[in-house]
């Protein structure tokens, strides 16, 4: 994609913005997302002293998806002495943000009473109990009354976006999370996979000292190389984490993943559900995103012609 074309793609409605793709189901789709979602660095924190160490964005729900996100990796902490949908509060390893469910749900509505035609995945990746156990009963029940008009059944999670358009002119939102028997399951999806390097982190490229004093990015890289070699199925949408830690907190490493997933260097980006990372405020991924769907819709538009033509000769 040329830097024209960059800059006048419009983050707030790239998927309408590339009709394209509208054969596509969100399982088929490449996807822009956030990395705790809920952790930026314009919300305060129950550790005033860590701040910058727990902050995985640069700014809040509505501008991470103003500016392309569109997958959500979320984590809640229950907090029974609030009312309403204030119990619930995003966290980061223990650390509580100040954003809450309605802080969420708020932003959603307000992008998508612009947006209308863009697609959410929300991915309630993590749920932990407070001082009480999370109550699975009335997050179910909020979620129901105040997002209920924008979620997507799970019995259509499969249909592609024109088809989802033609069923709803609101439904945009796919919500996922773990299993509960509280949690409406054609409401909730199950949860999305995470494929991360987890503990197994410094043994990605091997177990010598030599290795493992290679560059956490270069560590990254390796994994992710190693996760795209034999991608997850397409069966159900699945996320990569791409992102790392030092002393300082979350590294801001976009240069690393602009080239890498830049598709002028390599097929990642279209061999990917989600693209899972910090500081989405100044990414190119999105870009590649778009790009990445547009030659996936392309080519299984020109599978279904060579398809038809076999046939109609047969």
């Amino acid at each position: 994609m040329t830097q024209f074309n960059r800059q006048i793609l419009p983050l707030y409605e790239w998927m309408n913005a590339a009709p394209e793709i509208d054969t596509l189901s969100l399982n088929e789709l490449t996807l822009p997302g956030t990395h705790n979602a809920g952790c930026d660095l314009e919300a305060a924190y129950s550790n005033v002293f860590t701040r910058n160490w727990f902050a995985c964005q640069d700014v809040s729900f509505y501008s991470q998806l103003n500016r392309g996100a569109r997958a959500l990796d979320v984590r809640l902490v229950y907090n029974p002495h609030a009312n309403g949908l204030e119990k619930f509060r995003f966290v980061h390893d223990k650390t509580w943000s100040s954003r809450t469910l309605a802080d969420l749900i708020r932003d959603i509505k307000a992008f998508l009473e612009r947006s209308f035609n863009e697609f959410i995945i929300l991915d309630f990746h993590k749920i932990e109990h407070g001082a009480e156990p999370f109550d699975f009963k009335y997050f179910n029940e909020v979620m129901k009354v105040q997002l209920g008009e924008h979620i997507i059944p799970t019995g259509n999670r499969h249909l592609t976006l024109g088809q989802l358009k033609d069923v709803s002119r609101l439904q945009r939102v796919l919500v996922t999370g773990p299993a509960n028997r509280h949690l409406d399951r054609t409401v909730f999806g199950a949860q999305i996979t995470h494929q991360w390097a987890g503990s197994d982190f410094l043994k990605v490229v091997g177990d010598t000292l030599e290795q493992i004093a290679q560059p956490q990015h270069t560590r990254l890289q390796a994994f992710i190389a190693r996760v795209l070699a034999e991608p997850p199925e397409k069966s159900a949408p699945w996320s990569l984490s791409a992102a790392i830690y030092d002393a300082g907190g979350p590294v801001r490493m976009l240069d690393q993943l602009d080239t890498w997933f830049d598709p002028d260097n390599s097929d990642w980006a279209e061999k990917c559900s989600i693209i899972n990372f910090d500081f989405i405020k100044n990414s190119k991924l999105v870009y590649f995103c778009y790009q990445a769907n547009i030659k996936k819709a392309f080519e299984k538009s020109r599978g279904y012609s060579s398809y038809i033509l076999r046939h109609s000769n047969s």
